[in-house]
């Protein structure tokens, strides 16, 4: 089969250009998604094919330009290896979606570099925020996170803040009208590829240190033997800030975190594979005296996925098993701990049905725990949900291709009436650089496990989502724009008091979220440039809490009226540029955005906005050799204006602690290759 036959439709998707010049070093080396060329794929398995980051359409390089030289050989089981990871591919993709995605390189070249997690690197994406509970999609926290479309368990709570953004070979942002098989995940998915050891041999050992008590000590290691391969990164991270609960006064937050994951292989001939995702992490906070007295508080997690994928004459397959835990923990007044566990089963399948056919199908099985000992009693609950989809893409010509499906959840328990989820979206390519997709998807939800009060039973969400946007490549240029609209009916959100281990769920009677996004990129040459913008409003009308949750006086002054979320960010604008010079890379980064939302009374809750906010960073990588093998020396100046700005108000409806951006900052530091 062709490696582009005429009648396959390539991904909308926005390219988010932030790598420089030479991704690709010397001839350009095929995706870790697609075969060398020449290779032969199965019936149907066709990747997409996106633009490169600073090489060409399609092209995606080893993790960084370090890692070149340590490349597996291209044998036998590597092209087997990318045709697999091609069906892979198909499966997991999401037409009609709006997609944001970013490679390790644009990683590497951003002032920070992999220093932090996935989702502080997103932001530099359009359309995502940070806010006290990790990153926010279109102002939503109802993100969902998947690694090698595998979705992590439930149990692990803010997972974009845990994974170390080194990990990763590419990850995307995916939200708008998702198909079918996204479920669970109003606001969007975000979708991790991990580095992979049958593409690379060796690793680096690395070392940041910068002020405000920064460091980072981390590895990363990738290699393969046969039909097997291993890859694996760890990191140990410090750092200081300043908190304060509704009252003040500010006190210092100490942290200190210790995270890691290994990802193993097996391909066991041309047509099957297994895989294992081992991963965790540990963290602790040591916070000063506040309106509470000083205390800790601890979070830890562990999970595992193993994963079989069949893929053959145009049908693929992928099972996997799923099981996590974690525990929170909080000693202020009192030591609170919460302790969650899930575990569960997700299957994919994808069928060419024909020419111009491609079926879909499968199904989600959770199971959830989540217990409180110290709660009076000892807070427990369980939870059985399923998921159930199936979905079609047709493609009547080849400028033209629609997706259609639903999705059945019974999102409390078996037995119960399904939640019907209806999907549909086309994308349209009439040539000339010009794709455009429109798309409608209808959401449901249940309230966090465990979270809602005593005697409160708070409803299901439904949510109605519409999304339509075009690009358009003009040579080096690529221009983007899209648009969204969300309608929720019982829109569920959580209350994080600070000190505690235990959020609470509430809900808003009615929701509403509405959004442009304009993205631009240029790649020639040395020069990578990009600039997004994002105008959006997130809000909420109605509490629904119960007794108690709330003080009076903030329930009536919310009652008749149009909130604004805690995660509602008006305007925010990203944008830089990455230069190429020789052994040098030059690079620096912006983040501009309205401020956080605040409370300055009771009975005006979320009412209040803190300043605007314009922050830039700049970077500067040698590139040179020690010991025989590459070595990096960065030098990362992070927040040049020393612009605090207000991230997140203790007195909002959904709690957390005050919080301000981290000030301007040195990191200096090396990546040896081993």
């Amino acid at each position: 089969m062709s490696l582009h036959p005429p009648r396959e439709l390539k991904m909308d998707r926005l390219i988010i250009a932030l790598a420089g010049a030479g991704l690709i070093t010397g001839a350009a080396a095929p995706a870790l998604g697609a075969p060398p060329p020449g290779a032969n794929l199965p019936p149907g398995a066709t990747p997409e094919a996106p633009r490169a980051l600073g090489g060409p359409a399609g092209a995606e390089g080893p993790a960084d330009r370090d890692e070149a030289e340590d490349q597996a050989p291209v044998s036998a089981i590597v092209v087997t290896a990318r045709r697999l990871d091609a069906a892979r591919t198909r499966v997991d993709q999401a037409l009609g979606a709006s997609v944001y995605e970013l490679h390790n390189e644009a990683i590497e070249n951003r002032p920070g570099g992999e220093t932090g997690a996935i989702g502080a690197i997103l932001t530099q994406t359009p359309g995502v925020a940070l806010s006290s509970s990790g990153p926010q999609i279109r102002g939503s926290s109802a993100v969902q996170v998947r690694i090698n479309g595998a979705l992590l368990p439930e149990a692990i709570s803010d997972p974009a803040d845990r994974l170390s953004s080194r990990l990763a070979q590419t990850t995307r942002v995916i939200t708008g009208a998702l198909p079918a098989r996204f479920g669970f995940a109003p606001g969007g998915v975000i979708a991790v590829t991990t580095k992979n050891g049958l593409y690379q041999h060796g690793g680096q050992a690395e070392f940041f240190a910068g002020s405000r008590g920064a460091f980072e000590p981390a590895f990363e290691w990738g290699g393969s033997a046969a039909r097997s391969s291993l890859f694996a990164s760890g990191s140990l991270e410090g750092g200081r800030s300043r908190v304060a609960g509704v009252s003040g006064p500010w006190a210092d937050s100490v942290r200190r975190e210790i995270g890691g994951l290994a990802f193993a292989d097996h391909v066991i001939d041309d047509h099957n594979r297994v895989s294992l995702i081992v991963g965790g992490s540990r963290e602790r906070r040591r916070i000063g005296r506040t309106d509470l007295p000083a205390g800790t508080e601890r979070t830890s997690d562990g999970y595992a996925v193993g994963t079989y994928q069949h893929s053959a004459h145009g049908f693929t397959w992928q099972g996997s098993l799923f099981a996590g835990g974690a525990t929170r923990a909080a000693d202020f007044l009192a030591l609170e701990r919460e302790r969650r566990s899930s575990f569960g089963l997700q299957m994919d399948a994808s069928l060419r049905a024909g020419g111009a056919n491609r079926a879909g199908g499968g199904l989600l099985l959770s199971r959830a725990a989540v217990r409180d000992p110290g709660a009076a009693g000892g807070r427990s609950a369980r939870r059985t949900s399923l998921g159930i989809y199936v979905q079609d893409e047709w493609t009547p010509g080849d400028r033209l291709t629609i997706n259609a499906g639903v999705r059945g959840d019974w999102l409390r328990r078996l037995g119960s009436e399904p939640a019907l989820q209806p999907r549909a979206s086309l994308v349209w390519t009439p040539g000339a650089g010009f794709t455009a997709h429109a798309g409608y998807a209808r959401y449901a939800s249940a309230p966090p496990l465990g979270e809602a009060r005593p005697g409160v039973r708070l409803p299901d969400e439904r949510d109605d989502y519409v999304d339509v946007g075009a690009q358009q490549a003009l040579g080096p240029v690529t221009l983007g724009v899209d648009l969204y609209r969300r309608w929720a009916r019982n829109l569920i959100e959580e209350r994080a008091p600070y000190g505690r281990a235990s959020a609470q769920a509430f809900a808003f009677a009615r929701g509403r979220f509405a959004g442009v996004e304009l993205s631009a990129t240029y790649v020639r040459g040395p020069v990578t440039a990009w600039a997004n913008a994002s105008l959006s409003k997130s809000q909420g009308l109605g509490v629904l809490a119960g007794d108690g949750l709330f003080p009076a006086a903030t329930l009536a002054g919310a009652r008749g009226r149009w909130t604004d979320l805690a995660s509602d960010r008006p305007i925010t604008a990203s944008g830089g540029v990455t230069w190429r010079v020789g052994d040098l890379d030059l690079a620096g980064d912006l983040l501009a955005g309205s401020g956080a939302v605040r409370t300055l009374s009771p009975s005006a809750p979320n009412a209040a906005r803190g300043a605007a906010f314009v922050t830039a960073g700049v970077t500067a990588v040698y590139h040179a050799r020690a010991f025989g093998k590459p070595i990096d020396l960065r030098l990362d100046l992070t927040n040049l204006a020393d612009a605090r700005y207000l991230t997140n108000d203790a007195g909002d409806l959904e709690g957390g602690w005050s919080s301000f951006a981290p000030g301007r900052a040195l990191l200096v530091g090396f990546e040896q290759s081993f």
